[in-house]
């Protein structure tokens, strides 16, 4: 049981660099929702990069109420797809399509081979940004490699494609036993002010597996940055990341009263509880028979 959350995201800049940091420690987080939804270890995995990159779309929402979603459809991969949303303040709640997979759970396969066959070579995606007024805007693209796709690379695309900014992301999530260990983010972003052989060098060090290994052993900002060569952070503001869903027994009841009244006279008829999930959290709600026949 989780008494108090660690996770948290800092927003940096490195001035000398023209570079701005932005880094998530989503663990908790990403282990709650992997218990609420009994995930399996490859779903609970690559959830855990989709709550990094939820977290990371969230730095764009600037006022209480709004929020961010970002949906993935997985057409060649085992997952199906998931859904990841991030409320004002970094409230995450999410899921995926499959919550196990028996044939890649149970297999000896190499990592690598086992994420290919989750998720595939090609994903078709959605960020819907909500306004608490009713206004929502979407942004729909497709994500294809002819190798292995991950979910850092969806999350980079949106950045860089659809926002049209120069930026790099990694997301970087580990398992011990079968479970989430550990779930960090990290999104690199160029001022036009940059120098090519910034980007360059940076690049490297993504592409060399090195910023991941970093992440995985939980570096802070400044480590990060040193090993990038931007030169010395300036911290701009931290706030924590937290699971959260707006769901209570309240609204299932109000969900459940919404059925035909055959449906409800059927439920109560059977005189036993039944238990209600919420697709978003995982949360059980359990009815007893006296409130199935109050229902009528």
């Amino acid at each position: 049981m989780i008494l108090q959350s660690l996770d948290r995201i800092v927003l940096a800049e490195c001035p000398e660099a023209h570079v701005a940091l932005t880094l998530a420690n989503v663990t908790d987080t990403a282990r709650a929702l992997e218990r609420n939804h009994l995930c399996g270890p490859i779903a609970g995995l690559v959830q855990a990069d989709l709550v990094g990159g939820a977290a990371l779309l969230g730095t764009q929402l600037d006022a209480p109420g709004q929020t961010i979603a970002l949906r993935v459809r997985l057409p060649q991969g085992a997952l199906g797809g998931a859904l990841l949303e991030c409320a004002h303040g970094y409230a995450i709640r999410g899921y995926t399509h499959q919550k196990t997979l028996p044939d890649l759970d149970d297999s000896e396969d190499p990592d690598e081979t086992l994420f290919d066959r989750a998720i595939g070579r090609s994903a078709h995606c959605s960020v819907v940004r909500a306004w608490p007024d009713g206004r929502h805007d979407e942004t729909l693209f497709d994500v294809a490699f002819p190798d292995r796709l991950t979910v850092t690379d969806l999350i980079e695309h949106y950045f860089c494609e659809p926002l049209g900014r120069q930026a790099l992301v990694q997301l970087a999530a580990a398992s011990k036993a079968g479970y989430v260990e550990c779930a960090h983010a990290l999104l690199c972003e160029f001022a036009p002010e940059a120098a090519d052989a910034t980007y360059d060098r940076v690049g490297d060090r993504f592409d060399d597996g090195s910023v991941q290994d970093l992440l995985d052993a939980g570096a802070d900002l400044g480590a990060l940055a040193e090993h990038l060569g931007l030169g010395a952070p300036r911290i701009l503001r931290t706030d924590p990341v937290r699971f959260a869903c707006g769901c209570d027994a309240r609204k299932v009841l109000r969900m459940l009263r919404a059925l035909p009244l055959a449906e409800r006279q059927a439920m109560a008829a059977e005189g036993k509880a039944i238990d209600i999930f919420c697709h978003m959290c995982g949360k059980c709600y359990t009815l007893t028979p006296q409130q199935l026949r109050d229902l009528l």
